[in-house]
């Protein structure tokens, strides 16, 4: 299961998750294996996908579908881009390989971006998600703040960096004392660990 953190404030945004995944055989036992989750969609946009295993090929194809589109997308361009093409993709998969194992019946997508003509501070972040299977994906309500599966005391500390106008070395280093913390405790939570800032220079992998 994936372990996702993501926010912004004046400085920018912050993306950062686990790299562990789990897949299931024909025989249907699991199989754990480590994956990036954690792209660019174009200069200024990223995506970071959780939940079922088929996000990350989903994210894939997205980010390849907009290499292809005609002229540059803006952020909620590229959600209603997304919205018809993921919960197509996820369609074919569930009609191909049956529902999801117990458990892992969840997927989501973070779209975050630099949108320079919206109201400061110019960053915004979406998420797109289904819950036991559903389909079609829906837009869900997010903040500033998004830590999944959620933790609250995480998001607290998240929320209150941000608030206090953290720049974006602090609150990598915060996502990063938390990832391995949650990777100490959990099997599903492993290295390697992947980051990307958004600032208005665009997107930015970074390595810690």
């Amino acid at each position: 299961m994936t372990q996702a953190l993501a926010g912004f404030n004046e400085h920018g945004i912050v993306l950062a998750t686990d790299s562990r995944a789990t897949r299931f055989d024909v025989g249907g036992q699991p199989e754990v294996f480590n994956v990036n989750k954690l792209f660019a969609l174009n200069r200024r946009c990223g995506i970071l996908s959780g939940g079922a295993g088929v996000s990350v090929s989903l994210s894939l194809a997205l980010r390849r579908q907009i290499a292809r589109h005609p002229g540059p997308l803006e952020l909620e361009e590229m959600v209603e881009f997304a919205l018809p093409l993921l919960s197509q993709g996820y369609s074919r998969h569930l009609e191909t390989h049956g529902p999801e194992a117990e458990g892992f019946r969840r997927i989501y997508f973070i779209l975050a971006g630099y949108v320079p003509d919206s109201p400061p501070p110019h960053f915004q972040m979406i998420l797109l998600g289904s819950e036991e299977n559903e389909l079609p994906l829906r837009r869900m309500l997010t903040g500033n703040v998004l830590v999944m599966p959620r933790n609250l005391g995480m998001e607290m500390r998240l929320f209150k960096a941000l608030s206090q106008g953290a720049d974006l070395e602090e609150v990598l280093h915060l996502s990063q004392e938390f990832l391995e913390k949650m990777a100490a405790i959990k099997e599903e939570v492993g290295p390697p660990f992947h980051y990307a800032t958004i600032t208005s220079r665009g997107y930015q992998s970074v390595i810690l």
